[in-house]
């Protein structure tokens, strides 16, 4: 395989996990490549975090990482909070944390920042953790990242809001990203993706809320319609045999029960 190759399917394969499982996923991939491939392990976590806009910790708060507070090539600003740093990204924690003024973040912005932290406070119910970002004068990036991780129950989850909303036109664009990993007894992997484009937006907030409350309303429909009728679909009614399993006494007669019967 070539350097290209292999660095693609590391990259993919990052890219594929579930957001609270990086660190298990990192640790298989090593094992598997070796030692001597860390530093594009390593690489293709920084861009998975990136990308997924994905929590760090600093200093006991939560920032997200995005392309609109990098400061320089590989330092990160929290316009909330004043603070730069680096950012560990196996762990997700922030180092060399200092003192830092971001430009174009007025009172405006940071009042918007407080009311999207309000409207989420009640409207999601996992670990919530909100950025906003200037892009420029009139240009500012919302994002909403949800998490529920509960690897003792084999099931992790998270929820990704994304929004560019200028303030001179009014129009809001952006996606929500979802994805669910259930892997107990098996291994099922949710994705599901939207796109925003929404014109004539005076009320963000209101807006970003209806929004994000008809999707997850047609994503309860979905699950519904999987599950009566899509999961249903696909189980034998009848067994190869054609006929139905006597599951009294008489279970004794299939091979299995003799099986069952003599271990026990």
């Amino acid at each position: 395989m070539s350097e290209t190759n292999f660095d693609d399917v590391i990259h993919d394969i990052i890219f594929d996990s579930p957001a609270g499982e990086i660190q298990e996923v990192y640790s298989s991939l090593t094992k598997i490549v070796g030692e001597n491939s860390k530093d594009t392990l390593l690489n293709a976590v920084e861009q998975y975090n990136l990308s997924k806009n994905i929590p760090i910790d600093v200093e006991g708060n939560r920032t997200l990482l995005s392309e609109n507070n990098k400061d320089g090539s590989s330092r990160y600003f929290d316009p909330i909070n004043g603070v730069s740093f680096t950012v560990d990204h196996l762990n997700r924690k922030a180092q060399d944390i200092q003192p830092y003024q971001a430009s174009n973040f007025d009172d405006e912005k940071k009042n918007l920042y407080q009311s999207i932290v309000s409207y989420t406070k009640d409207a999601y119910p996992g670990e919530v953790t909100v950025a906003t970002y200037p892009i420029n004068d009139t240009t500012i990036e919302i994002i909403i990242n949800s998490t529920k991780y509960n690897p003792s129950n084999f099931w992790n989850g998270d929820w990704r809001s994304k929004y560019v909303y200028d303030t001179n036109t009014k129009q809001l664009t952006g996606d929500i990203d979802v994805q669910i990993h259930y892997y107990e007894d098996g291994n099922v992997s949710f994705k599901s993706h939207k796109d925003i484009n929404q014109d004539g937006v005076n009320d963000l907030v209101a807006t970003i809320s209806a929004l994000e409350t008809e999707y997850e309303k047609s994503l309860d429909f979905s699950f519904t319609e999987l599950n009566e009728k899509q999961f249903k679909a696909l189980r034998r009614r009848l067994p190869i045999t054609r006929s139905k399993v006597n599951w009294g006494k008489a279970i004794g007669n299939y091979r299995l029960g003799r099986d069952a019967a003599e271990g026990a």
